[in-house]
């Protein structure tokens, strides 16, 4: 009677591990192609590069992090900071697979402009964010108005190795010129810059900033109003030329006190990219979570805020996007 009960509790056992492995083998969440889907899976580590903490664009990544740690099970997440054109470098060289930069950037990567060394072959698109223009600002009583006017005065393009200088750098070279055209050109940090400007110490100061509402500008035009200068179109397709991730764009009249008419600018996007080492269905996975919770990143960020779910898309990133965020947004019907 004891051996019978042995072998009957051991035919149980047997058969009990057997419709075990059967279920398992039969679930998609063991399935090879998706590392990511099973709650048994091995944790995949992913490292995020973005800013300092103090900054604006780490908030972004650590609200991205936690929707996608909610959403695709076994994901885990680092969190480090190169700056714009290091994270770029970073994700090139196998270092980070996702990562916050400018489509400026970007576009310098994809085409080898310096600070990269190399063209960058493994960064993709994930997401556009929040336009940044380019343009480049005097007072308003000033007779600057043009490239020409500009030759033999003061310039603060921000500290060199800054995206805002190697676009101005960008432009300068697109209307045929360079820093030795200016009497004086001050590499400074922004609030100096702003000082130097309100002080009269330099005539004309270059920078990226929001299309309405910017911070610094609206500070510039308490003291008197601005001017933005105007860049014609021929420059603008030559800086395109140059640099990929860059584009034309408009300020409009009324924006900021003096700027009266529509004037020609430069555009640029806070960007996502994220690197081709990723799989497809894992990007896919990634980019249907930060969609489909967009509300949320919108309570991160003002300037993400006014940004709808199918802005994500727009391609404006200097590169293509990820094979995986393609197929998504190409099924949503906004590629």
């Amino acid at each position: 009677m004891k051996r019978f009960l042995i072998r009957n509790l051991t035919l149980i056992l047997v058969a009990a591990f057997l419709l075990s492995a059967s279920g398992c083998s039969n679930s998609p969440a063991s399935s090879s192609q998706d590392p990511a889907a099973s709650d048994q899976a091995e944790k995949v580590k992913i490292e995020f590069y973005s800013g300092s903490p103090g900054g604006g664009w780490y908030p972004i990544a650590v609200a991205l992090a936690e929707i996608w740690m909610k959403e695709i099970p076994n994901l885990e997440f680092s969190h480090m900071d190169a700056g714009g054109s290091g994270n770029l470098i970073a994700m090139n060289d196998s270092l980070c697979q996702i990562a916050i930069s400018s489509s400026a950037s970007i576009g310098d990567g994809v085409v080898g402009n310096d600070p990269f060394a190399e063209k960058t072959t493994k960064v993709f698109g994930l997401a556009a964010l929040t336009p940044e223009p380019w343009g480049i600002m005097v007072w308003k009583d000033s007779n600057i108005r043009t490239f020409e006017d500009m030759k033999g005065k003061a310039l603060v393009p921000l500290p060199k190795g800054y995206t805002t200088e190697a676009i101005c750098r960008r432009v300068l070279q697109a209307a045929g010129m360079s820093y030795d055209d200016f009497s004086k050109v001050d590499f400074v940090h922004i609030t100096e810059a702003v000082n130097l400007m309100k002080d009269n110490h330099t005539d004309i100061f270059a920078e990226t900033f929001s299309r309405e509402g910017d911070g610094t500008l609206m500070e510039l035009s308490l003291t008197r109003p601005l001017h933005i200068i105007d860049i014609p179109k021929e420059i603008q397709d030559k800086v395109v030329e140059i640099s990929p991730g860059l584009f034309p764009d408009i300020i409009k009249a009324g924006a900021y006190s003096g700027v009266d008419q529509d004037t020609n600018v430069l555009g640029q996007t806070l960007a996502i990219a994220i690197s081709s080492e990723l799989s497809e269905d894992l990007v896919y996975q990634m980019t249907k979570a930060m969609v489909e919770n967009w509300d949320q990143m919108q309570l991160v960020d003002s300037g993400l805020a006014e940004l709808e779910p199918q802005d994500l898309a727009r391609d404006v990133l200097g590169t293509e996007f990820h094979p995986g965020a393609m197929k998504y947004y190409q099924e949503k019907g906004w590629l």
